[in-house]
């Protein structure tokens, strides 16, 4: 009797406290979901804005502070506000690998198969996740946030995008950062890893001479507060969402910008009911749609390459290179084994009083941002900015068939890449050389006329040798880090991985080095360049330096496709500054 009653009164106590914690997760709410529907928009509004993700945010909130203009923002994904269950998955920092491989979440793009890279991925196509929610990739990526160094701006102004030098952007970044909630990527949970891979890049730099003047080491910063994930809808949107004058439609997707006598005057789109309608744009039409999906609107337009679009038999209004010059940062991460603990792994994140953590204080190891928390950065002798990123990723296991699926590598490849991660308690980490300066350049293309069907992505990655040979570099350094004092008093060992492809080349050789690049490098998820901005003099280029659309008046395209190269490190940071310039641009232009 007296068990069943000590049982009666534990399961009691138990569902009281799960009724605790389910109480915490709701008291801590988000602004009400005060998005429209198709019956509620105007038929006109002064501005339209294609895409609601990390450029299209801040857009809509800037403009919408002036009461006098209407604003329309359209997202083809939802949004965060729909359920609890989203709003757990995006701002949980911890589970971000998972929000990679929701659809309802991200696009699901992939490359086609490449000829010099993706050797031991399935079909040779890499993954393309992009951000498919209000707040776009910022809902969805690694939270990195910094702004690259002066010297990336101070190029895009020399090559002809003039008023964006590094004296000129910056005032912008510090208005981002005004907005933006940017804390330390590591924390006492495994500030013990990040510290000893600092000081093993700084050991490695004073040994080997030809790096020790260019390379420093320091810690990632992440954009999160109080434990959740910061986006650019949380930070720009939310707050605007209550003005009478800007409405939001989620759900729907633009499927072309009409234009008439070389002025864009609307957006078509429809939704996911499949209602079809088209809004028009007394003053512009601002496409930030992001580096794979703006290029392919602006063709289904009318604009962009004259050949391929009258191929496929599409009106031409401006014969434009859209889609040209498609750039990425790729990396090889070096799995390093460790026997100490000091890495994030399934188990720990997996304890119950982990779990309690979180949800009562926002504390603990599912607080954390899993995945890069220090970078160094190193410069050869060849170039005029750092040519590598040494990226550390904290992950001794957790889940790790996610960043397989994630990539597009094979499970086979995986498995001789990473052996041990499936273990939930392995204890390790990855070193991963990134390349900041590629010279191998792509192009997106449309597949066919259909808004619906991905556009044809190719990167073309590692078609340029000189990619190759720097990352070669870049795991020569890896390897001599793990040999430093800091990391052997981890226990770490490196594994470098047995491809039958590389197996006839000799051990430790350039050759094999090169080998495992050309199988194993994948994307940094930072493409940049589809819509190039330069000066109309530039045969290169899509929009000038205020972003409009070289020859087609009331377009604008504000994301990261406008960027005439790629910044030295993430690329969040770059595209909020970019729409918080362009939307300054724009209010100016509406008091002149």
């Amino acid at each position: 009797m007296m068990a069943k009653l000590w049982i009666a009164a534990f399961t009691a106590i138990n569902l009281a406290l799960v009724g605790v914690f389910i109480a915490i997760i709701l008291t801590r709410e988000l602004p009400p979901a005060l998005l429209n529907t198709v019956e509620q928009l105007d038929k006109e509004y002064d501005y339209v804005i294609v895409g609601g993700g990390t450029a299209g945010c801040v857009l809509a909130s800037r403009l919408s502070e002036d009461p006098t203009l209407t604003v329309l923002l359209l997202e083809a994904g939802g949004s965060e506000l729909e359920s609890y269950f989203t709003r757990w998955l995006i701002r949980l920092p911890a589970l971000t690998p998972v929000l990679m491989l929701l659809p309802h979440l991200t696009w699901q793009y992939k490359t086609v198969s490449q000829t010099e890279a993706a050797m031991a991925f399935n079909n040779k196509q890499i993954s393309l996740p992009a951000g498919k929610t209000l707040g776009g990739t910022s809902a969805t990526n690694y939270m990195l946030y910094n702004r690259g160094i002066a010297a990336d701006y101070n190029s895009w102004a020399a090559g002809g995008a003039t008023g964006w030098a590094y004296s000129d952007v910056k005032p912008y970044f510090n208005k981002v950062e005004e907005v933006v909630s940017v804390v330390p990527a590591s924390s006492k949970y495994f500030q013990k890893l990040t510290d000893s891979f600092m000081q093993a890049g700084v050991a490695v730099v004073k040994a080997i001479q030809k790096y020790s003047r260019y390379s420093r080491f320091s810690q990632m910063h992440v954009d999160a507060v109080q434990g959740e994930r910061w986006h650019a809808a949380s930070g720009y949107l939310y707050a605007a969402m209550h003005r009478k004058n800007l409405h939001i439609l989620t759900h729907t997707l633009a499927t072309k910008i009409t234009i008439d006598k070389k002025r864009a005057t609307g957006v078509s789109y429809e939704t996911e009911k499949e209602e079809r309608g088209t809004v028009k744009a007394r003053k512009e039409v601002l496409v930030s749609t992001g580096t794979i999906r703006s290029p392919a609107l602006l063709m289904l337009s009318g604009i962009g390459p004259q050949q391929h679009l009258k191929s496929l038999g599409i009106e031409v209004h401006a014969d434009l290179p859209v889609g040209n010059n498609l750039q990425d940062h790729v990396f090889l991460p070096v799995r390093v084994q460790l026997n100490t603990s000091v890495s994030f792994t399934e188990t720990k994140a997996k304890k119950a009083l982990e779990i309690l953590k979180y949800l009562l204080f926002r504390k603990g190891v599912l607080s954390e941002a899993i995945g890069m928390s220090a970078v160094g950065s190193i410069k050869l002798a060849r170039e005029d900015r750092p040519e590598l990123y040494m990226y550390l990723l904290n992950i001794g296991s957790y889940k790790t068939q996610m960043y397989q699926i994630v990539s597009g590598i094979s499970e086979e490849a995986w498995r001789k890449f990473a052996p041990g991660v499936y273990d939930p308690s392995e204890e390790g980490c990855f070193i991963a050389p990134a390349l900041m300066q590629p010279r191998s350049r792509g192009n997106i293309t449309l597949a066919s006329t259909d808004p619906f069907q991905f556009p044809v992505i190719n990167p073309r990655y590692l078609n340029d040798k000189h990619d190759v040979d720097t990352l070669v570099e870049g795991i020569k350094l890896a390897i001599a880090m793990t040999k430093m004092k800091p990391l052997q008093e981890l226990g770490a060992t490196v594994h470098i991985p047995e491809y039958s492809g590389c197996s006839h080349h000799p051990p430790k050789s350039n050759a094999m080095y090169s080998c495992l690049v050309r199988h194993g490098a994948m994307s940094l998820y930072h493409y940049i360049g589809t819509c190039k901005m330069g000066g109309i003099e530039d045969a290169a280029s899509v929009v000038n330096p205020e972003l409009r659309v070289h020859g087609i008046a009331g377009l604008r395209v504000v994301d990261a496709s406008i960027m005439p190269d790629l910044p030295t490190g993430n690329t969040m940071g770059p595209t909020l500054m970019i729409a918080e310039k362009a939307a300054a641009i724009i209010l100016r232009d509406v008091k002149d």
